[in-house]
Parts: C-alpha cells; structure tokens; sequence
C-alpha cells in the first residue's frame, strides 16, 4: 500500500474471527477500499482541472474560439501538410468595419457581446474541421483545410454576406455590421506562418 498498490489485500480466515490480528487485517484491507476510491477521486479531480487548463490555453476566454497561439499551431500543421503531401487550404483573414463604433458608442460590455454574437454567427457557417479563431481584438481568422482557392472565396463571400445582413441589437440602438476578408492559398509555394498571416492581413486591408 506504501508503494501505491491500492490493490494489496490481506488474507483473512473466518476462523480467526475475532482474534486481534484478524481486526488488525480487516481494518487494513478497509483502509485500503477507502484509499482506492479517495485516490480515484483525487485523479478524476486532476484530469479534469488539467484538461480545463489546456482548453483554456488554447481558446479565447470571450468567444469560445480558438485563440492565436492555439491557430498559429494548427496553421503550422497545414502548412507542412501542403509542403509534404501537396495539399491545398485557404486562410481567411475577417476585420470588423463597424466594432469601434459599437465600443465607442454603447461601452466595453456592448463590445463584448458583439464579438460573442459575431464568433456564433461565424461559427455555424464554417464545417466542422475547419479552425475559427479570434487572434486579437475585432480580428479573426479561419482555416479552411482539403479546400481549393474558388472554394475559400465562395465560404468567405457567404461569410461577408452573412455578417452583412446581421444586426446587432444593444438596448435601444441597433447597428449594422459588416466585416473585410482576406483570403489567401496555402500550398507548397506557401513560406511560412507569419508570411501567411501577414499576406491575409494585407488583403484584407486592400479589402476594406
């Protein structure tokens, strides 16, 4: 039991019932039940605040998104994928036009909200391997993985018009939010994460 073998149990006969060492043995192997279920406990306790700790390293506190360090990985691992195997993706690059006027105007709190509404409306328009992710501020960006150049232009244009036509409500004022997209390939051509990143960022500038 002192080495960790929660397992160990001592033999104990009927017929020493009652004899002191056959309680001392019951006792014991009593003690070691409880020590099981307290030590199973205590694990189930550790692997869940450690898998909380990585989901929050990982993904943004606000949106639920991924966050940029979280991106920048996943985006690392396209890239070699497409150096490697000749695989195809597209980064998308999305600049809020209208957040600072919702800052300004209604506060942080209204901000806030915005954004949390803005990662859902985004959310549910993007495939389940793709990667969402908020990277600072009013900027997010979106992986598109196995998907052509045309096919990235067609899921940002859906995504622009979806953004377009969404209003955001905050007590009596009602805005209307639009949104700048970059897009760039990322194949074997394709330098690196920061080169990626800073090429997305640029087209979206030219896009705004």
């Amino acid at each position: 039991i002192t080495k960790g073998d929660l397992e160990t149990r001592l033999e104990v006969s009927a017929d020493d019932a009652g004899d002191e060492v056959e309680k001392i043995g019951r006792h014991i192997n009593t003690m070691a039940v409880s020590l099981k279920a307290a030590h199973e406990n205590l694990q189930e306790k550790i692997d869940s605040a450690t898998e909380v700790i990585s989901y929050q390293a990982s993904h943004d506190t606000l949106t639920g998104l991924v966050n940029r360090r979280e991106f920048e990985v996943r985006l690392e691992r396209a890239l070699n994928s497409a150096r490697e195997q000749g695989r195809t993706h597209a980064l998308c690059f999305i600049d809020l036009d209208q957040f600072k006027i919702v800052n300004d105007t209604c506060g942080h709190n209204a901000g806030d909200e915005l954004l949390r509404q803005i990662a859902l409306q985004l959310r549910q328009k993007v495939r389940e391997g793709d990667t969402l992710a908020r990277i600072g501020g009013d900027e997010f960006t979106l992986l598109l993985e196995n998907c052509s150049l045309e096919d990235a232009f067609q899921v940002a244009t859906q995504l622009r018009e979806t953004l377009q036509a969404f209003r955001f409500v905050w007590q009596d004022k009602v805005f209307a939010i639009a949104a700048s997209i970059g897009l760039v390939a990322i194949n074997k051509a394709s330098e690196s994460v920061v080169a990626l990143l800073s090429q997305a960022d640029a087209a979206c500038y030219t896009a705004k």
